[in-house]
């Protein structure tokens, strides 16, 4: 892995069309619905651009950190010794339909943006793209949650309140851009024309039903999980204010007993906080992880705004139809 270094913000992310081909060519062989694939990314930072040259899939057999650790060291010595770009700059996840946002991800990522300051993670959907639409996506985490981690914040409802963390300041996406060297543009051009079928693109198709149908299928899920997840803040907001209420029902009472106390010249009780709580035997109220719920939150966003955008190409397509319908 590179080490840590001053490098300025990456603020966009070009990645070679080998890189993309061999990222849908590792899903299509080894990837499914239900299980994803994962590899790293090599490359080279130029200004605020970062450029990914080539990547790398991780073998299903690597169990063990530490073995996956030392097949990249020895892919990335091998890639030095013929003197390519060897730099590791991140590392790619397949995923369906934005379900990528959860725990795992953050702590890999988290790892890998800490090691590598430049880190990037590059998420590629099969099933968009299947339907006519590369989905290759950059994201960043901010540093805004990568301060909370780094102090081991236990991401309670107060700590996230003071530090004003949101779903939305979990990832920073970056826009990607594909490209291909001269060379590689003549040969493509040079094989359409020498192909003797000809391409049938079905760009008016009128028909989103099924991928809208699974978003939508997905994002009530990811409501529900929020819902459940604020009603059990809910509770927690609720025993905390009932705890607070009988505290201090008990204080006025002993604040009216240590007077009468103080009138027969006997020494006042205690009235501290920790006094009270051992005496009323209360229970401490456990914060709820404020953490998921935020990952759920970003999930939701990612599905709203992929929603948003087909519901947008649907529009469009349907108002297309009707301008060309004879009146």
């Amino acid at each position: 892995m590179a080490t840590k270094g001053s490098v300025e913000e990456i603020e966009r992310v070009q990645v070679d069309g080998l890189v993309a081909l061999k990222i849908i060519k590792h899903c299509q062989e080894d990837g499914s619905s239900s299980e994803l694939v994962t590899g790293f990314l090599v490359g080279l930072v130029v200004g605020t651009t970062l450029e990914i040259t080539n990547c790398f899939p991780l073998p299903k057999d690597l169990d063990d950190p530490e073995e996956e650790s030392q097949y990249q060291v020895n892919i990335l010595r091998k890639l030095r010794s013929i003197n390519v770009d060897y730099h590791q700059v991140g590392w790619y996840q397949s995923t369906y339909l934005s379900s990528h946002v959860t725990k795992d991800f953050l702590d890999s990522h988290v790892r890998y943006q800490q090691a590598i300051v430049e880190s990037v993670v590059l998420i590629y959907d099969p099933f968009r793209t299947t339907r006519g639409n590369l989905s290759l996506r950059a994201f960043r985490l901010t540093p805004t949650i990568l301060e909370m981690i780094k102090k081991n914040d236990p991401f309670t409802p107060e700590s996230v309140q003071q530090t004003g963390m949101g779903y939305s300041k979990i990832l920073k996406e970056l826009p990607v851009t594909v490209r291909n060297s001269k060379l590689m543009n003549s040969l493509l051009c040079e094989l359409e024309m020498q192909s003797s079928t000809t391409p049938k693109p079905d760009f008016l198709g009128l028909s989103a039903d099924q991928v809208l149908q699974k978003n939508m299928q997905l994002l009530m899920d990811s409501v529900d999980s929020l819902q459940q997840d604020t009603y059990r803040l809910l509770g927690y907001e609720k025993n905390l204010a009932k705890q607070a209420q009988q505290k201090q029902q008990f204080l006025q009472r002993r604040k009216e007993e240590n007077a009468r106390r103080a009138q027969r010249g006997e020494p006042p009780l205690p009235t501290s906080e920790e006094a009270i709580g051992q005496e009323l035997q209360l229970k401490p109220v456990v914060a709820p992880p404020r953490l998921e719920s935020l990952l759920v939150g970003q999930q939701v966003d990612l599905r709203c705004q992929q929603i948003t955008e087909l519901a947008g190409e649907a529009f469009s397509k349907l108002y297309l139809a009707e301008g060309l319908q004879p009146k």
